[in-house]
């Protein structure tokens, strides 16, 4: 899952709106979809109910907006799929980017919380899961096409090689968790052999 940059805000309104998205972020990091309360979001803003209320009139529209700003950001994270160099060169990109958005001290944890409740059978969960179906189905159209590019061996079993591919970046986002102090620029290496172990280094001709 993706955590949104934010743009710059257009109006007073929306830089409001980010604001108490900001706080709800923070608060359900902390406390999770399910344990935050609308009473926790409004000190953690530092607003009162009412004012809260002009923005969004429940927790699960707060929840639906940070889904909607993730699948955004999301899709905006795959565009670099279709970049240049190797298949391999693009996924690391992409994977960078995405560890990198998990690196906020007060959010972070935010997007543990996203996968753990993307696999429960709540609304939360579904919405989020969504999300994730959108950037599976990007991820293997690239791939289909570096495999017909012969970047990827004919006999690599990509839906399994995704498993393990996603796998590897949950995995990543719980350890950087666990261990914030780690540097990402100091795993990148690691994290590149990993990739290139699953799908293969581009064959000698194709292109990159």
């Amino acid at each position: 899952m993706f955590q949104l940059i934010d743009s710059e805000p257009v109006s007073a309104h929306d830089q409001r709106r980010l604001h108490v998205l900001g706080a709800a972020r923070s608060c359900f990091a902390r406390s999770g979809f399910h344990g935050a309360s609308m009473q926790q979001i409004c000190a953690e803003a530092q607003m009162s109910p009412g004012a809260l209320y002009r923005y969004f009139p429940s927790k699960d529209a707060i929840i639906e907006a940070i889904a909607e700003e993730e699948r955004i950001q999301a899709a905006a994270c795959m565009q670099a799929l279709a970049g240049g160099g190797s298949i391999v060169d693009r996924i690391t990109a992409v994977a960078m980017d995405y560890l990198r958005t998990t690196r906020d001290p007060a959010t972070g944890g935010l997007m543990v919380e996203i996968c753990s409740e993307s696999i429960r059978n709540t609304a939360v969960g579904k919405r989020f899961h969504e999300v994730e179906k959108e950037v599976r189905t990007a991820f293997m159209a690239s791939l289909r096409t570096a495999q017909a590019d012969g970047e990827i061996d004919a006999d690599i079993d990509l839906e399994n090689a995704l498993f393990v591919l996603f796998a590897l970046g949950d995995g990543l986002l719980m350890r950087l968790q666990i261990e914030p102090e780690i540097s990402l620029e100091s795993i990148e290496r690691y994290l590149r052999r990993s990739i290139a172990g699953i799908f293969g280094e581009p064959r000698r001709g194709a292109p990159n």
